[in-house]
């Protein structure tokens, strides 16, 4: 039986970012060995997060833009991001990245199998494939069950983003800027938008999010991004030279962030993605950067991604309003920025504000679907701490299934 120090399963974006900080780190506990079920670069997503300080993989990302947009039906704005900058990194590229860093090191090994079994044992797991046996003193792992978390949930939506990526005939776009939501597309009795993330002036990602519990029909998106396209951009000559497809699991449920001592969870098994919007890019990078660097400083890596109780409140505030009153969902966001500055709206959703500018933010947005929300959510048993109490005390023995983060 071969032992490493760390087992990685799943290379997706939490794992390939795991083993990037450990190698940073110097490997703190020894070799790794990354473990999936696919061996295959996939240019099925991207990625979108903010900044105001270098990140790790900025200077990869195939946009970064200093002015956003939204539009609501009648009115648009362009805002100056100022400190901030919107990044948008292909999943591709970052995959290709990482893997030629990770290449120039023999701390590094790869395995693509399925997982049969993770069994943690007294100062090791272990962990059966269909390829062999292997030890470590850690596993993280990335696999999540949605039945699981639809099940363990009070409030779940799925957030389905459908892109095509277009290239036009004649000049369509403003390349220094991109529209982060443009709700001039039907609602539906769900929130709906597009966003449209410009290359040059001939081609772009337009994007079509729906935040609803149950999938659409494929031709419903494919409709909505034709539609969107041609009546509201006027564009009537395009190619479709790739698409993009991905489901976010938005959720009230509390993700237990180990199971025993060793089995750390990690991405959205691990709770970094964030339940209100979906982003879980950037909390990865935090996560996975806090992990690898407290096994340098000689600790467990033990650290929550999970929101606080107070962020995990405004979360099941919005999140009850999306399924309940999706209507006044898109109303919120443009509110939100249209009546606050960006960089202010920013670190609210990085979870990086008082409580004073929280109030200040909320106060600026229409009082009614909130206060609706608050009223039904306390006679419904959501309360953030007795969610995590009760998450805390699952079985550990939770299924494997094949969904990677």
């Amino acid at each position: 039986m071969k032992t490493y120090g760390h087992i990685i399963i799943g290379c997706g974006a939490s794992g390939l970012s795991l083993a990037y900080h450990l190698s940073n780190a110097g490997f703190p506990g020894g070799s790794i060995l990354l473990i999936d079920k696919e061996n295959k670069i996939v240019n099925d997503n991207s990625w979108g997060y903010w900044s105001r300080s270098a990140q790790p993989f900025d200077s990869i990302a195939k946009r970064s833009f200093k002015k956003i947009g939204t539009n609501h039906p009648g009115h648009q704005i362009i805002y100056d991001l100022k400190r901030y900058k919107f990044h948008v990194l292909q999943r591709t590229d970052f995959e290709v990245f990482v893997k030629n860093h990770l290449a120039q090191f023999k701390e590094v090994d790869w395995l693509t199998t399925n997982i049969e079994s993770v069994k943690e044992e007294k100062d090791h797991v272990v962990v059966q494939t269909s390829k062999g046996t292997f030890q470590s003193d850690y596993v993280f792992s990335s696999i999540y069950s949605e039945q699981d978390i639809v099940e363990r949930s009070r409030l779940f939506i799925r957030q389905q983003i459908k892109g095509w990526i277009i290239q036009t005939a004649t000049n369509s776009f403003n390349p220094d800027s991109m529209t982060l939501f443009d709700f001039n597309t039907p609602q539906c009795n769900q929130m709906r938008y597009m966003s449209v993330i410009p290359e040059n002036e001939n081609r772009a990602t337009i994007k079509f999010n729906v935040f609803a519990e149950k999938l659409l029909e494929k031709e419903e998106y494919e409709n909505s991004l034709r539609n969107y396209i041609q009546h509201h951009l006027k564009i009537k000559e395009y190619t479709i030279e790739a698409e993009e497809w991905g489901v976010i699991p938005m959720t009230d449920h509390y993700f237990a962030t180990r199971h025993g001592n060793r089995i750390i969870k990690i991405g959205i098994a691990g709770g970094c993605t964030k339940a209100s919007s979906g982003y879980s890019f950037k909390r990865i990078q935090r996560h996975t950067q806090l992990l690898a660097q407290l096994l340098k400083d000689g600790w467990p890596p033990y650290a929550d991604a999970n929101s606080g109780p107070r962020f995990r409140f405004y979360d099941q505030v919005l999140l009850n309003i999306f399924i309940k009153n999706a209507g006044a969902g898109a109303k919120i966001f443009s509110d939100l920025f249209s009546r606050n500055e960006p960089e202010k709206v920013f670190k609210f959703l990085d979870e990086d504000t008082l409580l004073t500018e929280d109030l200040k933010i909320i106060s600026s947005l229409s009082s009614f679907p909130f206060l609706r929300s608050v009223v039904t959510l306390a006679g419904s048993e959501v309360n953030p701490l007795i969610m995590v109490k009760n998450a805390k005390n699952k079985d550990n023995n939770e299924k494997s299934t094949d969904n990677y983060d």
